[in-house]
């Protein structure tokens, strides 16, 4: 089976992100976390090595204070209203996490309070070939 390439992957992760975003109440400014691929060393669905995953994330910023928890919350709803399973669930803890994975496509998303009380939001690919190959 083909995978996407590594623009289609891109392209997809910035769908997941925008789709997240535009269901906030209030709308961050995105500022460029991370923006990459990464050989998948150890892939979690033992496929062959060599495929990558391509992954995207950014600071949400300019967000009223105090919020983070709503904000969070929101972003959960609106995943698991939207066909993703939740991976992880820490939204009591002081470094809030929240981590889910689309059941359609198996982009990985989370949310993450930072010590110093940022929220960043990221997508990412299952493995892929960089080309679009095929595991055969």
């Amino acid at each position: 089976m083909r995978t996407l390439t590594h623009d289609e992957a891109r392209a997809r992760a910035q769908e997941h992100i925008e789709r997240a975003v535009a269901a906030l109440p209030v709308q961050p400014t995105l500022t460029v976390q991370r923006d990459d691929a990464l050989e998948c060393d150890d892939p979690k669905d033992r496929g062959p090595r060599g495929r990558y995953e391509v992954g995207k994330t950014y600071w949400l910023d300019d967000l009223p204070g105090g919020r983070n928890a709503e904000l969070v919350d929101v972003l959960l709803e609106h995943w698991t209203s939207h066909d993703f399973r939740v991976l992880a669930d820490h939204r009591d803890a002081a470094d809030r996490f929240v981590s889910v994975q689309h059941n359609g496509d198996a982009f990985r998303m989370s949310v993450t309070q930072s010590i110093e009380g940022d929220l960043s939001l990221g997508a990412s690919s299952p493995c892929i070939w960089l080309d679009g190959g095929t595991d055969d």
